[in-house]
């Protein structure tokens, strides 16, 4: 045998040994009644146009006439890692496990557009009832227009500082390098039952990305209060030492969003309508803004 067809079965065999393990890799789900392809790809988050293909390709033995499942059959699915479940994660800064942010309801979610593909965003909301804030309504809106989020979370026994963050969140920044990502803190107290909420912006002085992310979302909180002239107004910096030692120790510019249900009478607040879903898009909405008025190097 020449030593040129020596060298290509020798890449043949790497080749299915490496398809072989990846295989053996993937995630199995069991048909439950009522599944179909779709229903079971969907309740995985996988984008339905663009796995359905690879799905049938994995399971071509397995299926009933082609395409149907058999109720209690074991599926493999393709990998997808622009998959909802991958691209949603909660992550327990106490022990850092991580679990898809919408485990279990992922079938919900749709792509609504690709408006925000390639941004990173980390979310973490100071709140004593996480279902009844408005990180997880922002991480679907953010989800849903092509964004990744980290959604940061620790149990209310660990009285963690924004410090114990840190690590966390600069190990995801390092893993996405290059795409465009920020953070944002909110501290959420009981604004969300009262009927009006008290909105005050905070930035770190000393990064220029970290006052345009405050000031953009400014704009959207305050549209009918706010003009050009008066955002200094309303864009308040870190004083806190521990705040501004955290900014300066984390990676992605950051922006903390303080509601309360009255103002302290220090400072200048926005009022917003305390809909959760109101505040939820409008935050939403400053994010779009910021991204999308973000002027890129092209190296």
């Amino acid at each position: 045998m020449s030593i040129i067809k020596q060298f290509s079965v020798v890449v043949l065999v790497l080749i299915s040994f490496k398809c072989a393990i990846a295989q053996q890799t993937l995630e199995t789900v069991v048909a439950k009644e009522g599944d179909g392809i779709i229903v079971m790809l969907r309740k995985e988050g996988i984008d339905v146009s663009k796995y359905y293909a690879q799905f049938l390709e994995l399971n071509e033995d397995k299926l009933k006439n082609g395409s149907r499942l058999v109720l209690g059959e074991t599926y493999r699915i393709p990998d997808a890692p622009d998959s909802f479940k991958n691209r949603g994660v909660s992550i327990s800064v106490s022990d850092d496990r991580e679990r898809p942010i919408f485990e279990g309801e992922l079938a919900t979610l749709r792509r609504k557009d690709s408006s925000l593909i390639n941004t990173v965003y980390y979310l973490i909301e100071h709140i004593k009832t996480p279902k009844e804030g408005v990180s997880l309504g922002m991480a679907r809106n953010l989800l849903q227009s092509g964004a990744r989020v980290y959604l940061l979370e620790s149990n209310v026994k660990d009285s963690l500082d924004l410090i114990d963050y840190v690590s966390v969140v600069n190990k995801k920044y390092l893993k996405h390098n290059g795409d465009y990502q920020r953070l944002m803190i909110i501290d959420n107290s009981d604004a969300i039952a009262k009927t009006k909420a008290e909105v005050t912006v905070y930035h770190y002085a000393e990064r220029v990305e970290s006052k345009r992310f405050a000031d953009n979302i400014l704009k959207v909180l305050g549209k009918n209060e706010i003009n050009h002239e008066s955002l200094d107004d309303y864009s308040k910096v870190f004083t806190d030492f521990k705040n501004i030692a955290f900014a300066k120790n984390i990676l992605p510019p950051i922006t903390f969003i303080d509601m309360d249900s009255k103002s302290d009478g220090e400072h200048k607040t926005i009022k917003v309508a305390a809909d959760k879903k109101n505040i939820t898009n409008l935050i939403t909405n400053g994010i779009l803004s910021d991204y999308t008025n973000t002027e890129f190097n092209d190296n």
